[in-house]
């Protein structure tokens, strides 16, 4: 075994906000505080937002060691150490560049996400309605599942991505349908048209693969928590 050590890249500069952020920020009681691993040191921020009379609460995804982190697979609302963190605060605000980590909050809960850019020193609000398009090709996608023969269940051996307990735990569920179990490092989407006779893809590693790969895919794709529960999933979309 190869021991590796970790040298961690935070953002060197003081991460503050600008008044134009702090503005919009000050009618909110409570605020839900996230950032990406590397704008993760946050007390600057934190204490211009005490100062106006905001209350910080904290928690961060379970995968996840530091306070206010959070990955991009965290889009459940069981996906934090403290799952009320979200219900409690009026205002959830994200600290990072792009829209791949904020996505995942706007997925796990109904309220707007403000996202707030250190670097460029922008702030925006995005919400459900922004991922509308694809929040509906995962109902189709799901009501398809429903009717679907043949399923494919798609089990990764990746360390941390490896669910083979809930490909047959979804496998002896379904005794309507065919369901066959397809094991690999990583997937490779183009070799699914190898196999025209399966109805519909069942993702068992990343569940972002069911939102930002499924929309391009030839044939319907959904998460493995979908094909368990999928009545709950089309009452969340």
């Amino acid at each position: 075994m190869v021991d590796y050590d970790l040298v961690p890249a935070y953002y060197q500069k003081e991460i503050v906000l600008t008044k134009e952020a702090l503005n919009q920020l000050k009618a909110s009681k409570k605020i839900a505080l996230f950032a990406a691993v590397q704008f993760i040191k946050l007390d600057a921020l934190i204490t211009q937002l005490k100062d106006q009379g905001n209350e910080v609460l904290t928690t961060h995804g379970k995968r996840t060691s530091g306070k206010f982190q959070l990955l991009g697979c965290d889009c459940f609302s069981d996906s934090f150490q403290d799952k009320d963190t979200l219900n409690k605060a009026d205002t959830i605000l994200y600290i990072g560049d792009g829209l791949f980590h904020p996505r995942a909050l706007i997925l796990a809960q109904d309220k707007p996400v403000i996202l707030y850019d250190p670097i460029a020193e922008t702030i925006k609000t995005v919400s459900k309605k922004d991922l509308q398009k694809d929040l509906n090709k995962r109902k189709a996608n799901i009501i398809k599942y429903l009717d679907a023969k043949n399923v494919g269940i798609l089990v990764s051996t990746k360390p941390g991505q490896q669910y083979l307990k809930n490909a047959i735990l979804l496998k002896n569920k379904e005794k309507d349908k065919t369901c066959y179990i397809f094991i690999a490092d990583a997937f490779s989407f183009s070799e699914m048209e190898n196999f025209p006779f399966i109805d519909v893809w069942v993702n068992t590693a990343c569940p972002r693969i069911g939102y930002d790969d499924a929309k391009n895919l030839p044939r319907p794709l959904i998460n493995i928590n979908d094909a368990l529960n999928p009545e709950k999933s089309l009452q969340e979309t």
